[in-house]
């Protein structure tokens, strides 16, 4: 029960026995290192293991991570001893007093700092005789479950970091790789700790027993437990939990069990220890004694620099990990990207390529290197070779068909001058390939059109952009022809640029008819303009002759009738009756001759101006018509020249009307906008719609109106779906912006119809 350990020492030989304990006890005065004078610094810690050896692998790795802890430490000095308390022979009062007595009379006299407990047997015998042997002296834990921890009711000043042995990950893990199991065989010893585990595996394992069936060997002699293993049916996985007895009574150590088992077992064997890997375990989520034994050392660190026990803040549980077995992984034919994330694999036997991967690895990849280059240098001299004949041939071949072409072909090189002209270029300009080469052809360009050809030639070559010109080229008979030149860049199969290549296309012919195309359209438009202009003009004659006419003399007309009807000279009611009822229709043709003289001539445009006019109209269609229009208006200018004021009052007259007609609505909305540069007019419906497709010329109305704004510059734009209203939108520009020199025209409307929302048919 006894056996002196120090920090930096290894263990000493294995007890066994009261009588080799007692034999210990007296040799411990004996033993002791000699401590020079001076302040004693150094600690006292007690580890109290169960059972009477200390070759059990689990005790033998929290023996060394305790060890290896402690003797990291920066100062002072811990001196360790280790107890081996054979916890067994609990009812055999004797025997434990025993125990007991040796303890208390080897540590008479010393100061205990520090007492830890290893496994749950360990710390039970501490708890029951701490009073007695080690009186108030804190209580460090290591290795026990977390569930002991808590059947447990534990003083204050004894902490530790408990384990949790969760044996259903491990089994989760057996079934995830052995899909087709059907059986779990659960092997246990017949001690009190084999038992408890027994128990705990019951309850772990219930919620699994509708996927698999569970045999529990426990209990058993030795002899008949390696037969029952070594003709275990198919499909079947063993889980082994602990053995420290046999079913005979015999003491037994759990690592040396398993090895047995795994000598005879037909079947994998599962656990949750890792000293059991190794061992013929495959393996599972396991707790390292180690581990346990390092953060038991830093927790009695912390006791022995001062801490309180009761204060300090500790972990809930340790951490598991997963481990396997290589050589267990190859047996049963489980690969390793099947494990889990983050496992450990160990044992892993190290091949020829694992233990002389760097020096193949680098005398392959010397002798890969020299023979690619070797093979890279004669392969690109042989494609280089290829590549110039190719390219001879190629160069061959286009100079044959450019040569046949019928259109101006050349070729530029990388420095931007000409390096062929084919016979067509050679025979328009009748120079000859050697003064055409270079810069030599831009000889033969307009002298007002050299400088832009040559900058836009320059611009596209250095941007590797392809390339478009119009400029005028001097014929063999000196004449200067319109040429469209346009060139692409030339690229190599390896993507190397190598320069241009062009064709330019006489388009001199088709110039002069697009020029005289353009000189029709201006006097087409000359003409529609001064066809409205005399149409305007006759309005305006016929207006006035009804107006001061016909209309006034309806008007008097009407007048006599009255006067008639009121003093009749002896006529009868009848007539009376008759000549009130003339008067009437007389006045009613009265007003539709001055309504049509005001629609032929709207003379209040001239006199009120558009705002007022356009207001008066609103309101006429809305007494007359049974439209109701929505009119708004913003930044209106005051001063609006006639042509443009009457063609928008015309557009809106057109577009109310058309309204009216054809919309199928009593609601509309104009609005009436001043922008920076013009006017806006926005008509809109929520009426029947039409299809713009199906109205390719949009009706005479839509033909008027862009023929009136066509006269003051202006640009319409109509949006209309079938039951969805139509959109009017009209923009008129107050003044004109004149070209910029070798631009279009800038469009003042473009901006607005845009900003407006406008994008269906457009009119220029």
């Amino acid at each position: 029960m006894t056996g002196r350990r120090y920090a930096k020492f290894p263990d000493g030989a294995r007890r066994s026995g009261l009588v080799l304990l007692l034999v210990g006890a007296a040799v411990v005065g004996a033993g002791r290192p000699a401590v020079a004078a001076g302040p004693d610094l150094s600690k006292l810690v007690v580890v109290i293991y169960p059972g009477e050896s200390d070759t059990a692998p689990g005790i033998i790795q929290l023996n060394e991570a305790l060890r290896s802890t402690f003797a990291g430490q920066a100062a002072g000095y811990i001196e360790v001893r280790n107890e081996y308390a054979n916890t067994d022979r609990l009812h055999d009062a004797k025997f434990m007093e025993a125990q007991v007595a040796l303890l208390k009379q080897k540590y008479s006299g010393r100061k205990v700092d520090l007492v830890i407990a290893g496994l749950s047997s360990g710390l039970d015998f501490t708890l029951r005789y701490r009073d007695e042997l080690f009186p108030g002296v804190p209580v460090i834990f290591v290795a026990v479950d977390q569930r002991e921890v808590l059947a447990r009711r534990l003083p204050p000043d004894v902490i530790g970091t408990p384990i949790r042995m969760d044996l259903a990950p491990t089994l989760d893990l057996a079934l995830q790789f052995h899909p087709d199991t059907r059986q779990v065989f659960v092997v246990a010893g017949n001690s009190t700790f084999d038992q408890q585990w027994v128990e705990e595996a019951q309850r772990t394992f219930h919620p699994y027993e509708n996927r698999v069936h569970f045999v529990y060997l426990t209990g058993l002699p030795m002899d008949e437990l390696l037969s029952r293993v070594g003709n275990l049916p198919e499909h079947s996985v063993v889980y082994f939990l602990h053995m420290h007895r046999d079913g005979t009574g015999r003491p037994t150590f759990s690592a040396e069990v398993l090895d047995q088992l795994a000598a005879r077992a037909n079947a994998p064997i599962y656990g949750h220890v890792n000293t059991y890997v190794g061992r013929g375990l495959v393996g599972g989520r396991v707790f390292s004694f180690q581990a346990e034994g390092t953060n038991a050392a830093r927790l009695a660190q912390r006791v022995l620099a001062g801490e309180e026990p009761s204060a300090m803040s500790i972990p809930a549980t340790s951490d598991t990990v997963c481990m396997f077995d290589w050589r267990q992984l190859q047996k049963w034919g489980i690969e390793e990207r099947a494990l889990p994330p983050g496992s450990v694999v160990q044992f892993k036997e190290a091949t020829f390529w694992d233990s002389y991967r760097r020096p193949v690895i680098g005398i392959i990849t010397i002798c890969a290197i020299q023979t690619l280059l070797i093979v890279g240098l004669l392969l690109h001299r042989a494609k280089r070779r290829r590549a110039e004949a190719a390219e001879r041939e190629s160069e061959a071949r286009f100079r044959l068909m450019a040569d046949a072409a019928p259109v101006l072909m050349w070729v530029a090189g990388l420095d931007k001058g000409g390096t062929y002209f084919n016979r067509s270029w050679r025979e328009f300009t009748g120079r000859s390939l050697e003064h055409e080469l270079g810069d030599g052809w831009a000889a033969g360009i307009h002298p007002d059109d050299r400088a832009r050809c040559l900058d836009v030639y320059a611009t596209c070559f250095d941007a590797r952009e392809p390339l478009e010109m119009v400029y005028r080229l001097r014929r063999h008979d000196g004449e200067y022809r319109w040429v469209l030149d346009q060139g692409v860049p030339r690229f190599t199969s390896g993507g190397q640029f190598v320069g241009y290549v062009g064709a330019s296309l006489d388009i001199t012919d088709r110039r002069r008819t697009e020029d005289e195309l353009r000189a029709s359209q201006r006097d087409l438009r000359a003409l529609a303009g001064r066809l409205i202009e005399a149409q305007e003009a006759e309005r305006r004659r016929i207006a006035r002759e009804l107006h001061d006419d016909l209309s006034q003399g309806l008007a008097l007309l009407a007048v006599e009738l009255d006067i008639v009807a009121r003093r009749p000279p002896a006529m009868t009611a009848e007539v009376v009756g008759y000549l009130r009822a003339f008067s009437a229709r007389v006045r009613e043709l009265a007003a539709d001759v001055h309504d049509l003289s005001h629609q032929l001539h709207p003379s209040k445009v001239e006199h009120l101006g558009l705002l007022t006019s356009v207001q008066g109209l609103c309101q006429e269609l809305g007494q007359h018509r049974g439209l109701t229009v929505a009119f708004a208006h913003r930044d209106v200018p005051e001063a609006i020249p006639l042509a443009i004021a009457l063609c928008l009052y015309r557009i809106l007259q057109e577009a109310l009307n058309n309204v009216i007609k054809h919309g199928h609505t009593d609601q509309a909305r104009v609005e009436l906008v001043g922008t920076p540069r013009g006017l806006r007019l926005q008509v809109t419906d929520d009426g029947a719609g039409f299809d713009l497709g199906a109205k390719a010329d949009g009706g005479l109305g839509l033909v008027s109106m862009r023929e009136r704004l066509a006269l003051v510059g202006g640009r319409l734009v109509v949006d209309s779906r079938p039951g969805s209203g139509t959109r009017i939108n009209v923009c008129v520009p107050l003044e004109e912006a004149g070209p910029v020199q070798g631009a279009p025209a800038a469009d003042p409307c473009e901006d607005e119809l845009v900003a407006s929302g406008s994008h269906a048919e457009e009119s220029p």
